[in-house]
Parts: C-alpha cells; sequence; structure tokens
C-alpha cells in the first residue's frame, strides 16, 4: 500500500491524457453503436455553468441505485454549478434525456456512501472505480472518510433521468 499522511484522498488524473479522454468519450457516448461497448456506466452530464453561462458536457461514470437513480461520485469543479439548479440534461444510453440532479455535500452522508462502496468494491479497486485511494491497510474509518470529503470535495450528485428529448 502507498504511504501518504491521508488515510483516504482523491485520485487527480493527469490533465492532457483526461482531457483527450474526455473528448473520445463524449464522441463514443453520443452515437448508440458507439456507445453499446462503453455506455453501460457512462453517461454524459449536460449543464450550464453559474457564471459563464457556457454549457457544459462530462462524461461521467455512474451506479445505478435500487430507486432508479443513478449515482455519480465526483470531487471536479462542474459540481458547484448544480447547486444553484437540478435540472440537467444527460446523453444515457446514445440518448439525450432530461434530468433531475441532487448534489449532496453533507460529509456524513457522502462518508456513509464512500464507505459501503469501499467495503463493496474493495480498497484495491477503490482508486480506479470510486476516484478514491485507501493509503491504509483496513477499512478506513468513518472519520478519515469525513477527512476525506471535507479536504478533497468530495460529493454525490443523484440522477433521475426522464424521457428521451
Amino acid at each position: 500500500m502507498t504511504t501518504s499522511s491521508f488515510a483516504v484522498q482523491r485520485v487527480i488524473p493527469p490533465v492532457a491524457p483526461f482531457d483527450l479522454m474526455n473528448r473520445t468519450m463524449r464522441w463514443l457516448l453520443s452515437s448508440p453503436r458507439r456507445a453499446r461497448r462503453v455506455g453501460e456506466h457512462l453517461l454524459v452530464l449536460h449543464l450550464t455553468g453559474r457564471r459563464s453561462g457556457r454549457v457544459l458536457d462530462v462524461p461521467v461514470a455512474y451506479r445505478p441505485q435500487d430507486d432508479g437513480r443513478l449515482l455519480v461520485l465526483t470531487s471536479s469543479v462542474w459540481r458547484l454549478n448544480l447547486r444553484d439548479t437540478s435540472a440537467v440534461e444527460v446523453t444515457w444510453r446514445a440518448q439525450r434525456r432530461s434530468a433531475t440532479a441532487e448534489l449532496v455535500e453533507d460529509p456524513q452522508s457522502v462518508a456513509e456512501v464512500y464507505a459501503t462502496l469501499i467495503d463493496s468494491v474493495g480498497r484495491g479497486k477503490a482508486a480506479r472505480q470510486l476516484g478514491v485511494r485507501v493509503n491504509v491497510d483496513r477499512a478506513p474509518s468513518h472519520d478519515e472518510l469525513i477527512q476525506a470529503v471535507v479536504r478533497d470535495g468530495l460529493s454525490l450528485v443523484y440522477l433521475r433521468v426522464g424521457e428521451v428529448r
């Protein structure tokens, strides 16, 4: 296990390859034929910048929830645009749809979800599947997860996807 002063920390991908990957994912997810392979756990979230007014098209990984919502884990700054509005659109399964987004930033709630998911996927896969690295040889404590949520801006976005537009 990697040594770090933090038990849990977000994974920060390199910028240049990440930008190229995002462009590629937006293209792949826009077509039913291309999306068939990569679209099972990925979608494009379309939201408007609070200050710029620009439309942002952000490829994100999601996890289906038992209640029909889709869960997106993020520490990216685009999430701040969801503080003022819940109306967004998504390209999901290669179809543009209206959606309602609920941003959850409460440290207790976010830490509980991350704890459940880390337990589910395992500490070793958390970096790739959840975007957080567990730097201890045990399950992180609730307090350690709360520290990571506050320090790294870990958040949850629940999406309720509507009809095809």
